[in-house]
């Protein structure tokens, strides 16, 4: 018998991770789970409340892992260790394409973060703007910054193609 609705299961965040033990780490994954980590503490830090969700679509054999929500600020958190649009399967696209495939399984009010290793450039950040995605990425060794952070400090946003309508 087909399973009719999607099971999501909450799990404690850091304890489940869709990290096969058969196969070696890349340097990418290697990076993207320290930046992960990394993000979690920072979130943590600040009274954040962080789970992860296991989810299976109804009718699949897959099984989603959501490895980071903040619960606190109802936020879908996805990691990317670069800012190539496609970088062997593991670059920008492919991390839009994994929030817009979770965020189907969470509230409607959820907001997507999209975590970075660096500031995105103008291109990328509009693209982001448009997705409705807040790009993240570390301001220093503990403390992590936004678009919104840096306009509340005075630096202007740029939009190549004009401000995008949300």
């Amino acid at each position: 018998m087909t399973q009719m609705e999607p099971v999501i299961k909450q799990v404690p965040f850091g304890e489940h991770f869709d990290y096969p033990a058969d196969r070696p780490v890349t340097p990418y994954e290697r990076e993207r789970r320290e930046l992960l980590a990394r993000y979690g503490r920072f979130a943590r830090e600040r009274g954040r409340q962080l789970t992860s969700y296991l989810i299976q679509p109804a009718g699949a054999t897959d099984q989603l892992v959501v490895e980071l929500f903040d619960t606190t600020a109802s936020q879908l958190v996805v990691t990317c260790a670069t800012l190539q649009r496609d970088s062997g399967g593991a670059g920008m696209w492919y991390a839009i394409g994994t929030l817009a495939d979770l965020a189907r399984f969470l509230p409607a009010h959820t907001r997507n973060v999209l975590v970075l290793p660096a500031q995105p450039d103008d291109d990328l950040s509009g693209l982001c703007a448009i997705r409705s995605i807040t790009p993240v990425w570390p301001a220093d060794e503990t403390t992590f910054t936004n678009h919104q952070e840096q306009a509340i400090s005075g630096e202007p946003l740029f939009y190549p193609n004009g401000e995008p309508s949300l």
